[in-house]
């Protein structure tokens, strides 16, 4: 889109819903795109939660953690925030090629990003003038995986979720539109976001005094920050 003096959106979105697709809840307003292929959005959204699970189990076992506790914080079919997430950013004019989406941690549990064009960069130093940043190059057939802030709070801190950025792609690429298919995994609306118990590692830790809150409260919470914060490094994008 273009507003009234010309400028394009530097990033365009668009979210469904995991509990609509999968009949978890009332099925939502849709354009027609989106309704003629609920079919496939299934198979897919089967598909990358098959994976989350997978990334679950190994580091429910990591943690030492009684069988299946983190994969019963995320069962497919009970309400949650998991979304599949279409992300297009346009090329933008070589005077202004800012952050499309600023740095920023995810918030959910594990996010699985899907694309073919550089652009996403993660911190390779910190220095006095700043972070310094490198690119993620994609790779035929494979998925970049992020762990977001509800695992942090799940595992009392042991597990970190890993900030990012993304900016133009680089050298030849430049001038192409970045496309990406995402995933976003998140932990169940009613479970409580503080440390689950059963770890010798996680009970070893001392516990944070914050908050506990739902996990639906929280993604509302952070994904309400996000709009606060537009304009900041972190930026609106707190949270792809």
């Amino acid at each position: 889109m273009i507003d009234n003096i010309g400028s394009r959106d530097r990033v365009e979105i668009y979210n469904i819903s995991k509990d609509d697709i999968m009949a978890v809840s009332p099925p939502l307003p849709a354009p027609s795109v989106i309704t003629a292929n609920r079919t496939l959005f299934k198979r897919y959204i089967q598909s990358c939660h098959t994976i989350a699970m997978l990334l679950l189990e190994h580091l429910n076992y990591s943690l030492q953690l009684p069988e299946n506790t983190l994969a019963n914080l995320h069962r497919l079919n009970v309400k949650s925030g998991d979304q599949i997430r279409f992300i297009r950013a346009p090329p933008q004019p070589p005077s202004d090629r800012r952050a499309s989406i600023g740095a920023h941690t995810d918030f959910g549990s594990i996010t699985i990003l899907f694309n073919r064009i550089g652009g996403l960069q993660i911190p390779s130093s910190r220095s006095k003038e700043g972070m310094e940043w490198e690119y993620v190059r994609p790779l035929p057939g494979h998925c970049l995986v992020n762990l977001g802030d509800a695992m942090v709070k799940l595992t009392n801190g042991i597990l970190k979720s890993s900030i990012h950025r993304v900016v133009s792609p680089p050298g030849e690429q430049e001038s192409a539109t970045r496309t990406s298919l995402v995933y976003l995994a998140r932990p169940e609306d009613e479970v409580l976001l503080k440390p689950v118990q059963g770890s010798a590692l996680i009970d070893a830790v001392e516990v944070e005094t914050t908050e506990t809150m739902t996990s639906k409260v929280w993604i509302s919470k952070r994904a309400t920050r996000s709009e606060k914060t537009s304009g900041t490094e972190v930026g609106r994008w707190e949270e792809i």
